[in-house]
């Protein structure tokens, strides 16, 4: 997997050790609805989200928020006053899941987390760049030493809270992309479910517009190589032809079965197709 050079992902430590827990970005979308700015310690105020003197979990929370694309800030990226705006798909959540309870709400939080252009480096390599390495089970030591030799730092805590947001039902359990058990960690494919195909297709065509904006259509492969639609799931050939079909379904893209690789052609805006990405939940 080509890595990318040109990126904004979050750091390896932005989380300083906390997990994204659902109740505290709740609070931090509902404080982006708002309007407000402020600095940390305002915001914890404003918001509840616990906040120390000097530290606390304000910023990881608000950093989680922009890798899993529910907000995005406004104005100068170093001043101490954040003011975060909703994305699309952070608007229509706090409208309809604003605890990110359902499957389809978590598992687009994570497939951004793991975005090789706006997500969190950490996520990146794990589900991304280092599939091929790592596969879809591995130890926590082979983990450790893959993201050792890439930090050129001391593998512990090197792994810090990735797996345990999985497994933790205050955070992503309902996605439950990872878990661990006696040291062996199983990544677990995003389902296909006719619920969660406006969401996916939603997502695929925010990808299309981010990566390549200009085009009428693009390549399967093309778009994976650049953005892990298919990667960063963990969909091999067979959930990939039912993702395809899913979505196709749904009516969002247009598949090309006659070129190869096929063609997906967007048939909607990923901005108005946001708006709907509940609408088949039971």
């Amino acid at each position: 997997m080509p890595e990318i050079t040109e990126h904004n992902r979050l750091p390896r430590n932005f989380h300083k050790t906390f997990k994204p827990e659902r109740q505290y970005i709740n609070a931090m979308l509902r404080y982006a609805a708002s309007g407000q700015e402020g600095d940390a310690q305002a915001i914890a105020a404003a918001t509840g989200i616990p906040t120390g003197a000097s530290s606390g979990k304000v910023p990881a929370i608000m950093d989680y928020c922009r890798g899993m694309g529910l907000i995005r800030l406004v104005g100068p990226e170093r001043s101490s006053l954040k003011k975060p705006d909703l994305t699309p798909f952070g608007r229509i959540v706090l409208l309809e899941d604003p605890y990110l309870k359902t499957s389809v709400s978590q598992w687009i939080a994570h497939f951004n987390l793991c975005a090789p252009l706006t997500g969190a480096d950490v996520w990146y390599h794990t589900f991304f760049a280092g599939t091929q390495g790592l596969g879809l089970q591995f130890s926590r030591a082979k983990l450790e030493e893959y993201l050792s030799v890439i930090y050129g730092v001391d593998k512990s805590g090197i792994i810090g809270p990735l797996i345990g947001t999985y497994e933790d039902e205050a955070a992503f359990k309902a996605c439950g992309a990872l878990s661990e058990t006696d040291g062996v960690i199983v990544r677990k494919p995003a389902p296909i479910s006719d619920e969660l195909g406006l969401g996916y297709g939603a997502w695929i065509l925010q990808l299309i517009a981010e990566h390549f904006p200009k085009q009428g259509q693009v390549s399967i492969t093309e778009l994976d190589t650049v953005a892990g639609w298919r990667t960063i799931p963990g969909w091999d050939i067979t959930y990939l032809q039912r993702a395809l079909n899913l979505v196709e379904r749904k009516d969002l893209i247009e598949v090309d079965r006659h070129m190869e690789p096929w063609l997906m052609l967007p048939k909607y805006s990923p901005d108005e197709t946001w708006k709907r990405i509940y609408n088949d939940m039971l």
